[in-house]
């Protein structure tokens, strides 16, 4: 839709919301030509031929704020008013967000001449050595892994072996007492014989 086209239907619905105006000889003219006669009125006016001196300087008050209303008539006015305060609400959205990059690269600018020296420029390539040792490092930990799986089958089999021999001892033991038991009625009625 074209600028002008916009203005148009804009001044359209400001007619029919106004209603007619009665021009000078008695007939109705639309706002557009009102504005228009009212244009060509203003130089006029401004010079002071056809009013006085109070009224002419209104005049020139109202015609100085021609670029505003020229401004206000403008089809993108809005828009942009509208585009300045969503980029406002956005700004505000990720000032804190702003404020910690902010103060991240200022220290990063802090810390750029030492980063940027020449001894760090001339570390030597370790990236293989350290895949090296990662690797290393995986394999050392399932041999750890494997390790600490067998010495916990160990225990629980020494565990095993343990209880086995305690019940086996005890096993003895209540033999041995009833062995002691045995011998000392015989001995008994040895001696009671």
């Amino acid at each position: 839709m074209d600028s002008l086209d916009v203005i148009e239907k804009r001044i359209d619905n400001l007619n029919s919301l106004l209603g007619p105006i009665p021009a000078n000889d008695s007939q109705v003219e639309n706002l557009t030509d009102s504005v228009l006669s009212a244009a060509s009125f203003l130089p006029s006016a401004s010079t002071g031929h056809l009013v006085d001196g109070s009224a002419r300087d209104n005049i020139l008050k109202m015609f100085n704020k021609k670029d505003d209303l020229e401004a206000l008539l403008d089809p993108s006015y809005l828009d942009e008013k509208q585009d300045i305060r969503a980029k406002e609400i956005y700004i505000n959205t990720i000032a804190n967000d702003l404020a910690g990059s902010f103060e991240t690269l200022q220290k990063i600018k802090t810390l750029e001449p030492t980063l940027g020296a020449e001894y760090f420029r001339n570390l030597p390539d370790v990236s293989d050595q350290l895949k090296k040792m990662t690797a290393s490092t995986a394999e050392q930990k399932q041999a750890n892994d494997l390790l600490e799986e067998s010495l916990v089958i160990a225990m629980q089999r020494y565990s095993e072996i343990q209880s086995g021999i305690k019940d086996s001892l005890r096993a003895m033991n209540d033999r041995l007492d009833a062995i002691e038991e045995r011998l000392a009625e015989r001995k008994k009625q040895d001696d009671d014989v």
